[in-house]
């Protein structure tokens, strides 16, 4: 007789989890990026720039979870692009296996010419760089230290308009100008 019970629960038991497995919210793997108010928007932004975010993606088992967000456009004083991704909880964190300069070349999107050295600005790397009509700088900073990787990367390009060149006051004011609210 309790033989039987045991088989009956371990049936049961078993019944329960297949129920609850199927009934998880799969994983979301891929990023789908929605136009978002810039007051929304992880990235303290400034007129003249759209935003947008992602979904939270997560890897396999829901452990990691991530979010992107960009802010970006032209103003009087040039194209400016910043992006933050973040991790979503404290299990996640954000690998650095990329130079700065293939960093920036796979955030600016466009042809780039030659990298400037890697120089370094408070807790940012920075390289400046030309799309062969525009002078650019772009950096990238990471936030706290966690589990073998970063909370968070923050990052940002800003070109001068079409002609004209950036100065060295103007490449460290964006550095600085660029804040995570």
């Amino acid at each position: 007789m309790g033989a039987v019970i045991r088989i009956v629960f371990l049936l049961s038991c078993l019944t329960l989890s297949f129920t609850w497995t199927r009934a998880a919210p799969a994983a979301e793997t891929t990023y789908k990026w929605s136009d978002i108010d810039c007051r929304q928007s992880r990235i303290a932004s400034w007129p003249g720039l759209r935003c947008k975010t992602t979904n939270v993606v997560t890897t396999e088992g829901n452990v990691g979870a991530y979010r992107k967000w960009s802010s970006y456009g032209t103003t009087s004083e040039g194209y400016f692009h910043l992006f933050l991704w973040e991790a979503q909880n404290s299990f996640s964190y954000i690998n650095v296996d990329q130079t700065t300069a293939e960093f920036l070349a796979w955030m600016y999107e466009k042809s780039v010419g030659q990298f400037s050295p890697v120089a370094r600005y408070h807790e940012a790397d920075y390289s400046t760089f030309q799309d062969g009509k525009h002078t650019c700088v772009g950096f990238r900073k990471t936030g706290n230290p966690r589990r073998g990787g970063y909370e968070k990367i923050i990052g940002g390009i800003f070109c001068a308009p079409a002609g004209r060149n950036l100065t060295s006051d103007q490449m460290v004011q964006f550095i600085d100008r660029v804040r995570v609210q």
